[in-house]
């Protein structure tokens, strides 16, 4: 298993360094205890906030293995709410023309709605926020480019048919990529799962679908199918994700999450089990946070073939709706409200109780 990064390995200064260490640079360490459902590794917080004990700063902490075995995983540190000083983009539930984008500002975590988020706004998306413009665009964030230039607008009324078109992100000016709209089995059901360097990365999705992934070139609007063996509904990583029931599957019935490599196409299973398994997201650092059972419930983290481990998230274990992967590591919505931060080796930890966040739009910068 992949170690927990070190401090001095991190740049002074940085997000991931700040949440790492306090004010005066310490690494603070706390055991803890989980409920009765998982037996949770030792985790980690800020030093001055106590949860069970409080060890001071230090760079050592127990470690106990979690959730299905083999659950082995580096003790994590803790994310250092102080240390976040930042914006970050989100959008939440309206009503009476509300903006339906907004800040969430660090460290007090408190939400305030961007009247900018407003125009423009799509009927059949949510906006994001593109940094490379400073402005909102009004779809959600994974069908925005990589350099923020451009973003793809799909089936909404605002466009004449059910095809693919791409919007310059700062003029507006849009032409039609491809008319398709799915593939010959299921017309269209295709959805953007990703927008990333290579292209866009679409699946089948609606009332008949079939299993696939497929890949839209935004120039030449060329479709090709990358796999058709799962439901690949995540890709991030150089790796695409999919579980065997992505519409839920009932208590007994065999359920499977795989892994596909995008640069050599193979395919592997990571975690089998029985019942509903939800697919929340995978990581910057090619682990994929998962959930199982009905409703929503406390995420596990998948970090590889068999390896997986209940992911305690501190105060209070809250269950989490969605995961979304910006700057500086994935933010996670919780049920009830707020947002928490998740980064590798460092422990998952509330950040802000704001009301409920449907969507995170952007980094924190």
């Amino acid at each position: 298993m992949p170690s927990p990064p070190l401090i001095d390995e991190l740049e002074p200064g940085s997000v991931a360094h700040s949440l790492l260490t306090g004010a005066d640079g310490c690494n603070r360490t706390v055991g803890r205890a989980f409920d009765e459902q998982y037996v949770m590794k030792t985790g980690a917080i800020f030093c001055g906030l106590v949860f069970v004990f409080v060890t001071g700063c230090s760079t050592d902490a127990g470690s106990s293995q979690a959730g299905h075995p083999p659950a082995a995983s580096p003790s994590p540190t803790a994310v250092n709410p102080a240390a976040l000083s930042c914006r970050l983009p989100v959008t939440s539930p309206t009503s009476d023309g509300q903006a339906p984008g907004g800040w969430v500002t660090f460290p007090a975590g408190d939400f305030a709605r961007d009247p900018a988020s407003l125009p423009g706004r799509l009927q059949t998306d949510v906006p994001s926020y593109d940094r490379a413009i400073s402005g909102w665009v009004p779809v959600s964030l994974e069908k925005v480019a990589p350099d923020g230039s451009a973003y793809v607008v799909h089936n909404d009324p605002i466009v004449k048919t059910n095809g693919f078109y791409m919007v310059d992100a700062r003029t507006g000016a849009r032409r039609l990529i491809t008319a398709a709209d799915g593939p010959p089995q299921a017309p269209g059901s295709w959805a953007v799962v990703d927008y990333a360097s290579a292209g866009i990365y679409l699946w089948s999705v609606g009332m008949l679908t079939v299993p696939g992934l497929w890949l839209l070139d935004p120039q030449t609007g060329n479709v090709r199918l990358v796999n058709g063996s799962h439901f690949w509904s995540v890709v991030a990583g150089g790796a695409a994700w999919a579980i065997d029931q992505p519409g839920g599957a009932e208590a007994g019935t065999y359920n499977a999450l795989y892994r596909l490599d995008l640069a050599s196409g193979q395919v592997s299973i990571w975690y089998q089990t029985k019942g509903n398994v939800r697919l929340l997201s995978a990581t910057p650092d090619g682990e994929v946070l998962i959930t199982e059972g009905d409703g929503y419930g406390v995420p596990e983290v998948v970090r590889g073939p068999k390896q997986i481990s209940a992911l305690g998230i501190l105060p209070g274990h809250p269950s989490v709706t969605g995961a979304y992967n910006t700057n500086p590591g994935t933010w996670l919505s919780l049920q009830g409200g707020g947002l928490a931060l998740y980064i590798k080796g460092i422990e998952a930890t509330v950040v802000s109780n704001s009301p409920d966040i449907f969507n995170v739009a952007g980094g924190c910068w």
